[in-house]
């Protein structure tokens, strides 16, 4: 699915100041009439979302995550070979809203003194939480209010596009034009996908 044409001007003018908290000011001045996928790509999405990012070569994808979505546990295996290659730099977007537990599962990434790895630990662990029926054992944080205002400008952005669940993955074709993938991608299609990345 591509974020252009209608669907992108749509989804922003839609987006304004209510939905994710955020002026054309802090937007870097622009106005709505010239936004462009590369204006949401480098300053929206690179300077509005807060992310973690795993790998340090390859092409850029967004993944949209909430810590309680098992897919979003998949896709995350799916992708960690391709990080470890050097052949996908992945932002990972935490947008806590699928369980109460979610904000302060996300809140326990951000505020880590290192959140790569707080993420990669909490990836290693959810499964046997998930088998076990014990969720206790998931880190948790208390929110700051910058987390918790992070947070609600992440899911603001992600509902402004029109994504209404996790995973979803957002990114940028070698033409410039942007696309979306609702839902889990598995291994196979994100290495078809790597050719026709920027």
């Amino acid at each position: 699915m591509n974020l252009s044409g209608k669907l992108f001007i749509g989804c922003l003018l839609g987006w304004g100041i209510a939905v994710a908290g955020i002026s054309s000011a802090t937007a870097g001045d622009v106005q709505p009439n010239k936004l462009t996928p590369e204006t949401l790509w480098s300053q929206i999405l690179a300077h509005r979302l807060t992310y973690i990012q795993e790998g340090h070569r390859g092409p850029i994808i967004y993944d949209f995550q909430d810590p309680n979505c098992p897919y979003c546990h998949v896709l995350y295996d799916n992708e960690a070979p391709l990080i470890e290659e050097g052949k996908l730099i992945v932002r990972y977007v935490p947008v806590a809203f699928l369980t109460r537990d979610s904000p302060a599962e996300a809140a326990a990434w951000l505020q880590a003194p290192h959140p790569v790895a707080a993420l990669k630990h909490f990836e290693q662990i959810v499964e046997s939480a998930a088998q076990s029926g014990d969720y206790t054992q998931l880190p948790q944080a208390r929110l700051s209010a910058k987390t918790a205002k992070d947070l609600h400008t992440n899911l603001g952005i992600m509902q402004a596009l029109g994504i209404t669940g996790t995973p979803a993955v957002i990114y940028q074709m070698k033409n410039g034009q942007l696309g979306l993938i609702p839902g889990l991608v598995s291994k196979k299609q994100l290495i078809a996908l790597l050719p026709q990345l920027r």
